[in-house]
C-alpha cells in the first residue's frame, strides 16, 4: 500500500502541484474578491504584473536548477539509507510524522536566519516590499531566495533521510499553505484562535508582514505556529490591528518598488525613506 502510494504521488507529482497551486490560487483569490478585510491601497495591476513576473523568473530558474531535486533526493537517500532518521529504528510512519515536523522545523528556521542575517536579509526583503498584502504576496522573492530555498531544502532531506512520500507530501502541501495565509481575509475570532494553536492562519501572518520592526521580524512558522510559541518569535496581533497596521518596510514605500526590475534590483541598493 505505501509502495503504491509513493508510486502514484511520485508519477503524478507534477500534475498534482499544478492543479493544487493553481487551485488554491484561484480559491483564495475568489474569496478575496467576495469578501475582502483590508482595502488595497497599490495599483492591483501593477502589483500582479510585478509578483507574477518574478514567480515565472523563479519558476524557471527551480526548473533549470532543481528540477524535482528534493523527491530525487529523498529516493536517493532512502535507497541508500542516508539521513539522521534511518539510525532509528522508527516505524514508517513515525518516519513519515517525524519527517514532516523536522522539515517545517527547518523551515522556520531558515526563514529566522533570511531576517536576521544582514546579507540574507537583503535578499528576503523583496518579499516584505509588497505595499499591500493579499494571495499574490506568497510568490513575491528574488530568486536568490528560491535558489538558496531549494538547495536549503534538497540538504536538510539529504541530512534526516525523510522517507519519500514526506517530502512528496510537504511539497504539495505547502504552496497551498504559503497562498492562504497571505489571504486578504479574516476567520472568525474563534476559528482563528483555534487554528493558530496548531498552523498558521492569514491574521497571524499578516503581522508578520508589518512595518513594525517587532511585528516584522517574528512569526517565522510554515506550516505548524507552534515554532514561534516555542522559541519566543509569537507575535499574536499587530499592535495597530489588522486593519490599521502598515504593510511593507519604511524606505521602500516609493511604487516603483512594486515593478518586476526594482525588485531583481532590490538587493543592490539601499532604499530612500518616503
Amino acid at each position: 500500500m505505501r509502495d503504491s502510494m509513493e508510486a502514484l504521488l511520485d508519477a503524478h507529482h507534477l500534475t498534482i502541484y499544478i492543479v493544487l497551486f493553481f487551485g488554491t490560487f484561484i480559491g483564495v483569490a475568489l474569496l478575496e474578491a467576495v469578501a475582502p478585510l483590508r482595502r488595497l491601497d497599490a495599483s492591483l495591476r501593477r502589483r500582479w504584473r510585478g509578483n507574477f513576473g518574478i514567480m515565472f523568473v523563479n519558476t524557471a530558474l527551480i526548473w533549470l536548477v532543481f528540477p524535482g531535486a528534493a523527491v530525487g533526493t529523498a529516493l536517493a537517500a532512502w535507497a541508500a539509507d542516508w539521513g539522521l532518521l534511518r539510525r532509528f529504528d522508527l516505524p514508517y510512519w513515525g518516519a513519515f510524522v517525524l519527517g514532516i515536523l523536522l522539515m517545517d522545523l527547518c523551515r522556520y528556521t531558515e526563514h529566522y536566519l533570511l531576517h536576521r542575517v544582514p546579507l540574507l536579509w537583503r535578499i528576503h526583503r523583496v518579499h516584505h516590499t509588497d505595499l499591500d498584502f493579499d494571495v499574490t504576496t506568497a510568490v513575491r522573492f528574488h530568486p536568490a531566495e528560491a535558489l538558496i530555498m531549494w538547495a536549503a531544502k534538497v540538504a536538510v532531506v539529504a541530512m534526516l533521510g525523510v522517507p519519500v512520500i514526506a517530502v512528496l507530501v510537504y511539497e504539495l502541501i505547502y504552496p497551498m499553505t504559503t497562498f492562504w495565509v497571505h489571504a486578504n481575509v479574516r476567520l472568525p475570532a474563534g476559528a482563528d484562535r483555534a487554528m493558530r494553536w496548531l498552523v498558521l492562519t492569514p491574521d497571524m501572518h499578516r503581522a508578520h508582514h508589518s512595518i513594525v520592526p517587532a511585528e516584522l521580524h517574528s512569526n517565522f512558522g510554515g506550516l505548524f505556529s507552534f515554532w514561534d510559541r516555542l522559541f519566543g518569535t509569537y507575535t499574536r496581533e499587530p499592535a495597530a490591528g489588522h486593519l490599521g497596521m502598515r504593510i511593507g518596510l519604511p524606505e521602500f514605500q516609493d511604487h516603483r518598488h512594486l515593478d518586476l526590475k526594482p525588485m531583481l534590483m532590490n538587493p543592490f541598493i539601499t532604499g530612500e525613506k518616503s
